[in-house]
């Protein structure tokens, strides 16, 4: 008789295999899921930053050229009115009469009314939580973490001579969400310009939401910025030059 102990016959050899198979299956259909997982999950955040910081930084390059623009009623007196362009790109547009609040005074107390509390107001475009505003005639880029300058105001104090020159935003508070392109408009109202020779020490003091952005902007224009006192200041000058203009902007 055949003894049968050892006998290892095809159709056993041929289970085996078919359990291999389907363990491998299991594993590898197992490592797809979890990799895929891990993609969707890490991957398609990473991609999400990237498009919004993407956004934000377009968003600072028209920004940064419309306020080139919009400068234009500072440096020349006869400019009354620019226009330009932004993508939106699903932002936000808002433009009010509020914003940061700019006191500008003198030793000697030779200026007028008009430059005590100016309200600068603001132009800013907004994603979610992070935002692009043009204030004063600078640029500033802002987030929940604090604010840093993307274009300096023109406020200097250096060679013996003070210039402060500003863009008042006036009007209501005005908003619009696009995801194409938008026309802006800057119309002057007013403008206000007054040289003083020999004007003692002149100070200036903000009230911002974007304090961290002035008060960087302040030291890197050659003022003697006090963090405790809230104020800059500039000393021994021959001459002081201020123009506030006063605009509104339509879109």
């Amino acid at each position: 008789m055949m003894d049968r102990q050892g006998d290892s016959s095809p159709n056993t050899r041929f289970d085996d295999r078919a359990v291999s198979e389907v363990v491998a299956f299991v594993l590898v259909f197992g490592m797809i899921l979890v990799s895929v997982g891990l993609l969707y999950t890490v991957g398609f955040q990473a991609m999400t930053d990237y498009q919004e910081n993407e956004q934000l930084t377009n968003a600072e390059r028209a920004m940064d050229a419309l306020s080139d623009n919009f400068n234009d009623v500072l440096r020349y007196s006869g400019v009354d009115q620019r226009y330009g362009e932004i993508s939106m790109r699903e932002g936000t547009v808002t433009t009010n009469g509020d914003g940061t609040e700019i006191t500008i005074g003198t030793e000697n107390d030779v200026l007028g009314e008009e430059y005590d509390e100016v309200v600068l107001g603001e132009f800013r475009y907004h994603d979610g939580g992070d935002s692009v505003a043009y204030e004063g005639g600078g640029l500033v880029r802002a987030d929940d973490t604090g604010s840093v300058v993307l274009k300096q105001p023109r406020i200097t104090c250096r060679e013996e001579t003070a210039i402060i020159s500003l863009v008042s935003i006036t009007g209501g508070d005005h908003s619009i969400q696009s995801s194409g392109g938008l026309g802006v408009t800057m119309s002057v109202q007013d403008r206000n310009s007054t040289i003083v020779s020999d004007p003692g020490e002149v100070t200036i003091t903000h009230d911002s939401t974007y304090d961290t952005a002035w008060d960087s902007a302040l030291g890197s224009n050659g003022w003697d910025w006090d963090d405790g006192a809230d104020e800059g200041t500039c000393d021994d000058i021959d001459r002081l030059v201020v123009t506030i203009v006063e605009a509104e902007i339509a879109f």
